[in-house]
């Protein structure tokens, strides 16, 4: 049996919150998807997703979502540090680190998320 990555799944406090930081911050397209029953937000790629999902949803293994934990790690790739320190400032995430290469930022639910230029 071969295994294929599929994607990133993060659970959130706020799913709404935290999908509109990930489309102004890093520009993913992320839509809306789901049921009057159940909404989550997603971007697929090429058969791979990113999707957020509500937390609460998930509560007998993951609620409510523990930030020190960063077993996850988000890389996004960004072509002027400069710039992308601008657009951090802008949307109010908190920096958490800046190197020579990456940014360290924190979504709304606590994880580290970098973004670096190599």
């Amino acid at each position: 049996m071969t295994a294929r990555f599929r994607g990133v799944f993060l659970t959130c406090q706020d799913s709404v919150r935290t999908a509109a930081f990930y489309r102004d911050l890093a520009g993913v397209p992320l839509e809306e998807a789901g049921n009057d029953e159940y909404t989550y937000y997603v971007l697929e790629v090429d058969g791979i997703q990113i999707a957020l999902h509500d937390a609460q949803a998930f509560a007998d293994y993951s609620f409510p979502p523990n930030s020190e934990s960063n077993l996850t790690h988000l890389y996004f790739r960004i072509e002027d540090q400069q710039a992308f320190l601008e657009d951090v400032r802008s949307v109010g995430a908190p920096l958490v680190d800046v190197d020579d290469v990456v940014v360290t930022v924190q979504d709304p639910d606590g994880r580290k998320v970098m973004f670096g230029t190599a």
